[in-house]
This record gives structure tokens, sequence and C-alpha cells, in this order.
């Protein structure tokens, strides 16, 4: 088990969905897997730009750690990552515009020992300030 003391933060993660309109175009929308999840937030350390024509453009790379469950078990880079947490308020309302600078993609996920948490490796664009 993480020790609760390590997990002095709150996020949100959400995955993916793509949905039909009734003229049937495909739309993107998210869905709350988690809402205000304890986690501990920990930043990575390598190589973190990449060459995108014509400029460079540099991510940070964050790892949160989260105690293991069934329904974070199976992240992908489907999902994303909200720090800060959204509020249970702002979960539920669909036309809440979450602030891009939030907003953390899931790159991968590793098993802490036997069940004992996940560690989700996300990326955010270093440059994006809203």
């Amino acid at each position: 088990m993480i020790r609760a003391g390590s997990l002095d933060r709150r996020v949100t993660i959400q995955r993916r969905t793509i949905t039909q309109s009734s003229s049937g175009e495909a739309g993107e929308t998210w869905a709350n897997v988690s809402v205000r999840r304890p986690a501990s937030m920990w930043p990575l350390k390598g190589d973190d730009e990449s060459f995108r024509s014509p400029e460079k453009v540099a991510y940070e790379r964050i790892e949160f750690r989260v105690r293991y469950s069934d329904d974070v078990a199976d992240l992908s880079p489907l999902d994303r990552v909200i720090h800060p947490a959204l509020t249970t308020a702002q979960a539920a309302d669909p036309n809440y515009v979450i602030p891009t600078r939030s907003i953390f993609d899931v790159l991968g996920t590793l098993e802490i020992d036997r069940r004992r948490g996940i560690r989700i490796i996300t990326q955010r664009r270093a440059d994006v300030t809203t």
C-alpha cells in the first residue's frame, strides 16, 4: 500500500471516447474514470525536447503515483490526467472548459509491486500557458 502521507495531490483521470452526432459526424468526448483521486506527483528527468518542423517543442514529463484499483489498472494513451483535480461540480458539467495547462496526456503505466500502486507516466507541452 502506498502511504497516505505521500499522496498529497488530487487528480482527475479521464478516458477519451468517440461519439457520433445525429448527422453521423464523429466527435471526441472525455469521460471521468476517477474524480479527485489522491496522488503524488514527480517530475521526470531526461530527454524532453523533440523536433517539430520548423520549431523545437519542449515537453514536461510528470509521473503521477496512485493506489492500485481496477478502475485505473487499464490506463492507456487514450487517457489523460487533470491536475489540479476538477471539483465534483466541474466534473459533472459537460460545458466546463479545462485549462490546457492542467492537462497531462498519459504515455504509459507501470504497476508498483503486486497491485500496490500504479505509476502513470504523462507529458504536457511546456510552452502551454492557458
